[in-house]
């Protein structure tokens, strides 16, 4: 069994559910920050706007949090690195988007 494999393969599916059917075409490689060691909280997140293709279309996607009444995440920096975080919330990330 090979776990990067699995791994791999479960990052291909989300991506194509996410991207509307539209396989991978490439790995993306990544330069992960180490785990902060603190955190400076700059605010409450109120909504993440991204562009990405969906259905063969580029479209830029808005997702405002806590529609539905739950808690809204915290976006935080890692003083060390300059770093973006979203810390916590109500949220989930589905292939129809990011839900409440």
């Amino acid at each position: 069994m090979n776990p990067e494999g699995d791994v791999l393969e479960h990052g291909r599916a989300m991506f194509e559910g996410f991207h509307w059917g539209v396989p991978s075409r490439r790995k993306l490689r990544a330069q992960l920050s180490p785990t902060p060691r603190a955190l400076v909280k700059l605010g409450q997140l109120e909504a993440v706007a991204y562009s990405t293709n969906k259905g063969g279309e580029r479209a830029t996607w808005e997702h405002e949090f806590a529609e539905d009444g739950g808690r809204k995440p915290v976006l935080a920096m890692d003083p060390d690195t300059r770093r973006l975080h979203i810390v916590g919330g109500d949220y989930d990330v589905e292939d129809r988007g990011i839900v409440d």
